[in-house]
């Protein structure tokens, strides 16, 4: 794993935990107040601004969020110059659809996993949504390689390999279902960012389907869409809907995706270039965004 990426799946790994305590919060608390002051995250100075509550704390954390993803890709871009490929793009909305999915989770527990609604018994349970997607990442995982390694050995396409993968994860849990999707994730984007203009027109199969490389890429994007817009559907069907906190916090996932998104195939060294201008080195701002997050927690555990 690139050291990016290690810095991002930190990242993930202390909002979920923040995520479990913030999305129980009540309508009310939303909008109790708190000692947060513009001058004191400003400045640093002491601040004489009043009237934030709750509320306020959760917009701020996803909006600091957007703030620092708009600076990191100003610096990978326009200060440090690196290009993107076809490849990264493609990647880049796919995290995109990552992060909509991850939104779509927020405030859901291992208690509704295996809820449907009588309403609708032949739709999916929460647990079986999970696991196809985990599945169908893998088999396209698969697929991709199938299609690179026969073109790099200048041999058509042929039939594809013939492997089953487990589908049913009946004793997970969800904390489990997810990682297990950033696992799979972590491993498409370690073999796949590389991809070059060439390979991207590969041929590859889809099913019974002739197309190429190209299209199997985006398809990690679109197949997870689907399954996002069924979650939703899902939720509602089994009286499951976000409240406001919860809503937040999905917010702060999708800008999650767009800044995961920027980093795709951002090479090790940049994390630490001095930007120059007093500004703050790649590898700091994600490590701030990290401690910005903490700080609006504690600022909402103390809530009067």
């Amino acid at each position: 794993m690139s050291a990016a990426r290690d810095l991002l799946a930190e990242l993930r790994r202390q909002r979920r935990v923040h995520d479990a305590e913030l999305a129980l919060l009540t309508e009310e608390q939303m909008h109790a107040p708190v000692a947060f002051t513009w001058e004191t995250m400003l400045t640093g100075q002491r601040g004489t601004t009043t009237g934030a509550v709750v509320r306020t704390m959760f917009l701020r954390r996803s909006d600091h969020l957007e703030e620092h993803a708009q600076q990191i890709e100003d610096l990978l871009r326009n200060r440090f110059a690196l290009p993107r490929t076809q490849t990264q793009l493609i990647w880049a909305a796919n995290q995109l659809a990552r992060g909509d999915l991850q939104a779509a989770l927020v405030g859901l527990t291992d208690a509704d996993l295996d809820d449907t609604s009588p309403d609708a018994l032949d739709e999916w349970s929460l647990r079986r949504i999970l696991e196809h997607l985990n599945v169908v990442e893998r088999y396209y995982t698969l697929d991709v390689q199938h299609a690179l390694a026969r073109f790099q050995a200048g041999e058509p396409h042929g039939p594809l390999p013939d492997v089953t993968l487990p589908v049913e994860r009946p004793g997970a849990s969800l904390s489990q279902l997810v990682d297990e999707l950033d696992e799979a994730r972590e491993e498409s984007l370690a073999a796949f960012t590389q991809v070059s203009d060439t390979e991207l027109r590969t041929p590859a199969m889809w099913g019974e389907v002739h197309c190429d490389v190209r299209f199997l890429l985006q398809r990690f994007a679109h197949h997870e869409r689907e399954h996002t817009d069924q979650l939703h559907t899902w939720r509602e069907q089994c009286g499951k809907s976000r409240g406001e906190a919860a809503r937040l916090l999905g917010v702060c996932w999708q800008r999650s995706g767009l800044l995961e998104g920027l980093l795709v195939g951002a090479p090790d060294d940049s994390l630490d270039r001095d930007p120059g201008h007093g500004e703050l080195p790649i590898r700091r701002i994600l490590q701030h965004i990290g401690s910005a997050e903490s700080f609006f927690k504690r600022m909402i555990e103390g809530m009067q």
